[in-house]
């Protein structure tokens, strides 16, 4: 072969060898920035699916809390309805309806051990309405133990509430949707309008699953039309926390005093306040506006506001 032919040749096969090392470069450059970007894929995917199941576990706890802390302020309304009158007359005026029969073990604090009685608000039915009506408008079943150390007025009297599973004590708003619950309220008589409640192993289980739950709070009068509970209103501020119907712990503060009014169609849930709550695993927080109108209407609407994101809905 001619030597101009051989310097061709060679020239050719040095261009070819450089045009495959930048393809494999190119090549391996792409592979790696389509390696980069489905990565980068997953992780966003991943990130957005915890983003979501965070959010949901909030939400959950939200809705157990809100249960829990609706029925178990329900059973203060009974208890100082109940306890409110020592000579049992009110007149009509008391969330007691005829049928929740009272039956006393101890009667008479002059023995020196105070007194103690069950109410009986009868079994769950089968069917509609599964309770008894009473008149705030809540229906409830089964049975509420009740021991108080001193008249219910006196400052440093102590009320001690109990359910336990065998009582099937179930209380709700709606006469086809009733939560039973168990475990121990303590009421303290703090000052002549204030009482200091503390909720202690607490459950409550319905449809949506069970939620474990305790509290430390201070309730204060803030109208008294007169003997009974009907037309009273209450304030409530402190802290309570719990473990969810999925095993997540949460806790909750109170931002805003909420405020309850025992009437017919308000009793249910509260008509002023504002809590936050935040799911201790993720950190996540929601915060309820039990006002969201500031018109403190008798309406059962709320908002949640999660990831700056808000929504109105219908306390349960």
């Amino acid at each position: 072969m001619q030597p101009f032919k051989k310097d061709v040749v060679k020239i050719t096969h040095e261009i070819n060898n450089i045009h495959m090392k930048q393809n494999r470069k190119t090549n391996a450059v792409k592979m790696m920035a389509s390696a980069l970007f489905l990565a980068g894929l997953s992780i966003t995917f991943y990130s957005c699916k915890k983003e979501k199941n965070d959010t949901l576990e909030t939400i959950a706890s939200a809705e157990d809390n809100s249960t829990a802390e609706n029925e178990f302020t329900s059973v203060f309304d009974v208890t100082d309805d109940f306890a409110s009158n020592d000579a049992r007359t009110r007149g009509g005026n008391t969330i007691l309806p005829s049928g929740a029969v009272v039956s006393f073990t101890d009667s008479s604090y002059s023995d020196g051990d105070g007194i103690e009685c069950t109410i009986d608000f009868g079994p769950l039915k089968s069917i509609a309405p599964y309770g008894l009506l009473c008149n705030d408008g809540r229906y409830r079943a089964g049975l509420l133990h009740i021991s108080s150390t001193n008249r219910y007025g006196i400052v440093g009297s102590v009320f001690t509430v109990t359910a336990n599973d065998a009582d099937q004590y179930y209380g709700g708003s709606l006469p086809t949707s009733l939560t039973q619950l168990t475990g121990t309220i303590a009421l303290s008589r703090v000052s002549t309008n204030s009482v200091n409640i503390k909720v202690s192993n607490a459950t409550a289980t319905n449809s949506n699953g069970k939620v474990s739950w305790q509290s430390d709070r201070t309730i204060t009068k803030t109208v008294d039309p007169g003997i009974g509970l009907l037309g009273d209103e209450f304030d409530i501020t402190g802290s309570a926390s719990g473990v969810n119907r999925n095993g997540e712990n949460f806790t909750i503060t109170i931002d805003k005093a909420l405020h309850k009014k025992i009437e017919l169609g308000c009793a249910r849930t509260f008509v002023v306040g504002q809590i936050t709550l935040t799911n201790t695993t993720s950190n996540k927080t929601i915060k309820i506006d039990y006002d969201p109108f500031s018109n403190a209407a008798c309406d059962l609407i709320a908002k949640a506001t999660i990831n700056n994101k808000e929504f109105t809905y219908v306390v349960r």
